[in-house]
C-alpha cells in the first residue's frame, strides 16, 4: 500500500486528487480539509459511489489505522489510493511545529 506523511496534506490539490476523509461527520465539519470528501468510516461501503476512479485517493482518519485498512479496500477495488500515515493527529502535530 503506498502512503504519504501527514505533513504532505497541504499540498494536495483536490481538484486533481480526491481526500477522503472517513472520521466522522463531527470532526470533519469541526477540523476539515477544504475539498475533501467525508465518508465516516461505518458508512464506507455505502459512500464509495462517491469517489471518483479516475484520479488518486488519499485516505485520512484520526490516527492512520481505520485510513489504511480504508485503503486496502480501495486499492482491491481498483483505487490509486494512498494512506496519509498518523492521520490527522499527525497532522496537527507537524502544523504545531511549524507554527513555532
Amino acid at each position: 500500500m503506498k502512503s504519504i506523511k501527514a505533513a504532505e496534506i497541504a499540498a494536495l490539490d483536490t481538484k486533481t486528487v480526491t481526500l477522503l476523509d472517513i472520521r466522522s461527520k463531527e470532526e470533519s465539519e469541526l477540523y476539515g480539509f477544504i475539498g475533501s470528501v467525508n465518508v465516516p468510516f461505518d458508512e464506507i461501503s455505502s459512500g464509495l459511489s462517491k469517489l471518483p476512479k479516475d484520479r488518486p485517493v488519499y485516505v485520512l482518519c484520526r490516527t492512520g489505522d481505520l485510513s489504511a485498512e480504508v485503503a486496502e479496500i480501495l486499492e482491491d477495488r481498483g483505487y490509486n489510493v494512498y494512506n496519509i500515515e498518523g492521520g490527522y493527529a499527525a497532522y496537527t502535530v507537524h502544523r504545531a511545529s511549524a507554527d513555532e
